[in-house]
Formats: C-alpha cells, structure tokens, sequence
C-alpha cells in the first residue's frame, strides 16, 4: 500500500507540474494560444464560447496544477482535469483528422520557444493519453478522500502507515 500512495503521489506532482507549465506558457504569452482556439475549429465552437475557453483555460489549468501539486482535494482535481484532459483530446482528434498533426500545437505557450519543447498536435495527443493514464493512477490509487484539503507533504507517511498495520486480533 505504501508504494501505491507514493506512486499515486507521484502521478498527482507530474500531473500538476504538467498542468502549471501549461497553464504559465499561456498567460505569458497569449498570442500564440489565439492560434490554437481561432483557426482550427471556427464552425465547431461560437465566437463566444471560443473566447471565454481561451480567457479561463490557462487559469483552470494554474488552479488544477497547484491543487495537484500540493495535494489538496487532489482526487477532485484529477476528476476535473479528466474533463478538461477528455477535450484536449477531442481538440487533437479534429486537428489531425483535417490534417494539421504535424503543426505545432501551441499547448504550452511561451514555453515553445525553449529547444525541444513544441509540441505537434499528434505530440501532445500522446501527451494528452499519459496524462488521462495519470488520473488514473490517482483516482484508484490516492488513498486520501474526494474533497481532503489536507496536503500530502503533512502527512509524514501516516496514512500509508495505517493501511500497512495489521488488525488487532479480537477474541
């Protein structure tokens, strides 16, 4: 049990560190991100709807990365990012199907400028499979509550400890 609690750990910091970059790349630079939610599915999603996901995406994905990361209501977040992971993939899927997977996607934003970090579309669909694997591991193995709001650095390894105890004999 107590592998699978520092592993679930483990997948809810990369999850989250994931998420944070993601979400940091977008705010610093918002104009490439235009690229990514305007060109490619103008009949898909109204001019409205387009433009309140790209205002709210990069601070949905800074509040889930630090949720994750720190490992408060961690399964809740991970269930959120399912959603959000469940739409980057439906976006890849329409981009590669008209053609565009070996553009870059723009997934992280400024941070595309760093040597060996764009990303093409089929490149973050990949990404986007490892992160939903992610939320997995976190949802079955994080031994924590729904909604605990108890970070998982505070714990000092009690609750990996108190599933491992054996029961008392009882006569």
């Amino acid at each position: 049990m107590r592998r699978k609690h520092w592993i679930s750990v483990g997948a809810s910091i990369a999850l989250g560190l994931i998420f944070l970059v993601a979400g940091l790349g977008k705010l610093l630079h918002q104009p490439d991100a235009v690229r990514l939610f305007f060109i490619p599915l103008p009949d898909f999603l109204t001019l409205t709807l387009t433009k309140a996901v790209f205002n709210l995406l990069p601070y949905l994905e800074l509040m889930i990365g630090l949720l994750l990361v720190t490992g408060i209501a961690a399964k809740f977040a991970a269930t959120f990012s399912s959603v959000l992971i469940a739409g980057f993939i439906t976006h890849g899927s329409f981009l590669i199907r008209r053609g565009l997977g070996p553009l870059p996607c723009n997934c992280f934003g400024k941070w595309k400028t760093v040597p060996y970090t764009e990303l093409s579309v089929i490149g973050s669909l990949y990404l986007d499979i490892v992160m939903l694997a992610l939320v997995l591991i976190i949802l079955f193995w994080y031994q924590r509550s729904f909604f605990s709001v108890y970070p998982w650095f505070l714990a000092r390894g009690k609750i990996a400890e108190k599933k491992d105890r054996p029961m008392p004999n009882i006569k």
